[in-house]
């Protein structure tokens, strides 16, 4: 009888004890289903804003090129462009019906004059200049002398030539026949002078059309 008292109270104990434990193990995860578990991470932190990139920067305007320079001007040819025919006193009349003696040189006619500039006691200077340009001033000032022909050499068959006055000196080309006012140029030291039978070739009066006493007239005409 005593043991089955005992006996009986220990399984008395034993469901009490059982009944507890289950009630609290229910509280206990009661507790971790509805409360906030320990050691959980935080509400997770919005990311940050990405910068704006900065601006691009402007790239520099482009430099103007320069202007270009102006070339310089051409300079102008000496008077005529033509050989220097120099200045002696002992030049005179020659050449061809295509070409006139001129100091030390020759100029082409009839495209051509040779232009006389007498600078005094027998002594000139000499130079070619176009025909149709005529022989530019001498410098200083004075007459010249544009040759066309000088003797009857530079002239065609049937012509002579004739010398006149002109407003800067005097100027020669060949003709049919000189005018009242004309003197025909003529070479002295020629075979034949182109003068007419009877008529000397004389330096008299040579200076009357700006020539050196090296040229000479039929007759020695002046003006």
């Amino acid at each position: 009888m005593r043991f089955r008292l005992v006996a009986l109270s220990a399984m008395v104990m034993g469901a009490t004890l059982s009944a507890w434990v289950g009630c609290g193990s229910s509280d206990d995860a009661s507790t971790d289903v509805t409360g906030t578990p320990d050691g959980g991470d935080g509400s997770s932190g919005s990311s940050g804003s990405s910068g704006t990139s900065g601006s691009s920067g402007t790239s520099g305007s482009s430099g103007t090129s320069g202007t270009s320079g102006t070339s310089g001007t051409s300079g102008t040819s000496g008077s005529s462009g033509n050989p220097d025919g120099g200045v002696t006193a002992d030049a005179g009349p020659g050449g061809s019906t295509t070409s006139i003696t001129c100091g030390s040189t020759t100029c082409a006619i009839p495209a051509q004059s040779c232009c006389v500039d007498t600078r005094g006691g027998g002594v000139a200077a000499y130079s070619c200049a176009a025909g149709d340009a005529g022989c530019p001033a001498p410098t200083g000032g004075g007459d010249v002398t544009a040759l066309g022909c000088s003797a009857q050499a530079n002239c065609p068959t049937n012509t002579v030539c004739c010398v006149h006055q002109t407003g800067g000196g005097a100027a020669s080309s060949c003709k049919a026949s000189c005018s009242g006012n004309e003197a025909q140029l003529c070479d002295k030291n020629a075979a034949t002078t182109g003068c007419a039978a009877g008529v000397q070739c004389r330096s008299n009066n040579i200076g009357d059309w700006g020539l050196p006493s090296t040229y000479a007239t039929c007759g020695g005409k002046g003006n």
